[in-house]
C-alpha cells in the first residue's frame, strides 16, 4: 500500500489482479477506467477500484470480455459472478498441449479428466483431432502470440482455453486475454494449472458458441469517425461489423417469428452463433487496426 491507506500505486495494483499494467493504461485510455488519482504519468487506485477491477478479472478469466463489463456498476458485477457461481458445476473434460504439461500430468496424482493430448502445437495442427471433444485446452507456449490461441479456437470454438508462456510482450498478453484466454506464466505446478482450468469450468446459461460484442455502436462510430488510414480500412471494418450485427439481430427475431417453420429455431440458434463468431473475429482485426493507429499517433 503506497502514498496513504487508500491509494495503490499502478504496479500494485497489476500484482494484486494479475492484470499487467500495460493493460491497466489501455483500459484507461480505450474504456475510461480511470485511476482515482495521478501524479505525473503515475496512476493511483483507490481501494474500491482494486476491488472492482478484481471482480472483472475474475468475470475476464470465466470468458466475459471487458467491454461487456465496463459500464456495468459493483452491484451487476457482484450479481454476475454470484449468478456464475450459482450455476450447476461439471467435470470439463481437458485437452493438454506441450511436453511440460504433459509431465506435470505424469507425475501429479490428478482428479483431471485429461482426454486428449498433444506433444506441442504442430503436433495439434497436425492432428487436431480428439474424441470426445474438450471443454477446456491448456496450451503451453514458449512465447506468447495469438496465433496459436486462433488456431485451437478454430479447431475447437466452443472449448475454454488457458495459456502458459515464458515470454511475452504486454501487447500479445493484452490480446490473448481480451480473447477471454486465461494466461499463467511458466513455471507452475499442476495444481495451478488444474485450478485455472476448473475457474471457468461453469457450464453457461447461453450456448458456448455466442460471441458477446466487443464494442457498442458508439466505440464503432467513435473508431471509424477518427481513423486516419488512407486504406479506410477501419470504416470498411466498422460498415461489416455493423451488417453483421443487424443481422444478429434478425436472426433472433426470426427465431421468435410466428411464421417461423417448425424447427427453425435450432437453425436459426446455430445462424446466430456462427455470425457473432464471424462479427468476433472483424471486431479483433479493428481492435489491431486501432492499436496499430494509436501507436502510430505517438
Amino acid at each position: 500500500m503506497e502514498v496513504d491507506d487508500d491509494l495503490y500505486r499502478i504496479g500494485t495494483v497489476a500484482s494484486l489482479t494479475g492484470i499487467a499494467v500495460e493493460r491497466l493504461r489501455a483500459w484507461d485510455r480505450r474504456y475510461g477506467l480511470a485511476p482515482a488519482h495521478r501524479a505525473g504519468k503515475t496512476r493511483f487506485y483507490n481501494r474500491a477500484q482494486l476491488e472492482r477491477l478484481k471482480r472483472i478479472k475474475q468475470l475476464i478469466d470465466e470468458g466475459q470480455p471487458i467491454s461487456s463489463l465496463v459500464d456495468l456498476s459493483d452491484e451487476q458485477l457482484a450479481g454476475r459472478l454470484s449468478a456464475s457461481h450459482r450455476i450447476t458445476a461439471y467435470r470439463p473434460r481437458i485437452g493438454l498441449i506441450g511436453p511440460n504439461l504433459l509431465v506435470l500430468e505424469h507425475e501429479s496424482d490428478s482428479n483431471a479428466d485429461v482426454t486428449a493430448r498433444w506433444a506441442n502445437m504442430n503436433a495439434f495442427t497436425a492432428h487436431p483431432e480428439a474424441s470426445p471433444a474438450p471443454d477446456i485446452i491448456a496450451v503451453q507456449l514458449p512465447v506468447l502470440r495469438t496465433q496459436p490461441v486462433e488456431q485451437i479456437e478454430e479447431a475447437y470454438p466452443e472449448a475454454r482455453i488457458v495459456a502458459l508462456y515464458q515470454f511475452a510482450t504486454d501487447k500479445h498478453l493484452n490480446r490473448v486475454q481480451d480473447r477471454g484466454v486465461a494466461t499463467l506464466q511458466w513455471p507452475v505446478g499442476w495444481a495451478e494449472i488444474e485450478q485455472a482450468c476448473f475457474a471457468g469450468s461453469l457450464r453457461p446459461q447461453r450456448a458456448a458458441r455466442t460471441a458477446p460484442r466487443r464494442f457498442t455502436d458508439e466505440q464503432l462510430i467513435a473508431i471509424a469517425a477518427s481513423a486516419r488510414d488512407p486504406s479506410q480500412s477501419p470504416r470498411h471494418l466498422v460498415e461489416l461489423i455493423t451488417e453483421l450485427n443487424a443481422f444478429a439481430e434478425y436472426t433472433l427475431a426470426w427465431q421468435e417469428a410466428d411464421e417461423a417453420p417448425a424447427g427453425a429455431a435450432a437453425l436459426h440458434e446455430r445462424i446466430y452463433g456462427d455470425v457473432t463468431h464471424a462479427r468476433a473475429q472483424l471486431e479483433a482485426a479493428l481492435e489491431a487496426v486501432a492499436d496499430a493507429e494509436e501507436l502510430l499517433a505517438g
